[in-house]
């Protein structure tokens, strides 16, 4: 009755962010994808993606992308006082990525 982890949102904004969240956190993964295409099986590129997308994700986006983080500028005592703001989650998105897809490759 509860739906899950959606049932508590109240308004189609919550639903709308949860998708763009969701949206983001697949294209992290896929750019994953195309870093170990025909290099990695199946199973160890799901596990990947679950992690990914689970639980590394949402800590870097936390972490730059709410005020409370500590990496962004909008915070009153960033890392090193000096914050990053991102535009359009292109940094963490790419960020993430890429920095997975390394990891991955090696």
């Amino acid at each position: 009755d509860n739906h899950f982890f959606i049932g508590k949102f109240t308004s189609g904004g919550e639903y709308v962010g949860w998708f763009f969240q969701f949206a983001f956190a697949a294209t992290a993964a896929t750019i994953v994808a195309g870093t170990v295409a025909e290099r990695c099986k199946m199973a160890a590129y799901l596990c990947y993606s679950v992690m990914l997308t689970g639980f590394v994700y949402p800590v870097v986006v936390h972490s730059i992308w709410s005020s409370a983080g500590f990496l962004t500028a909008f915070n009153d005592k960033p890392l090193g006082d000096v914050g990053m703001v991102d535009f359009a989650g292109s940094g963490v998105v790419h960020m993430t990525g890429g920095v997975t897809a390394l990891i991955a490759a090696a």
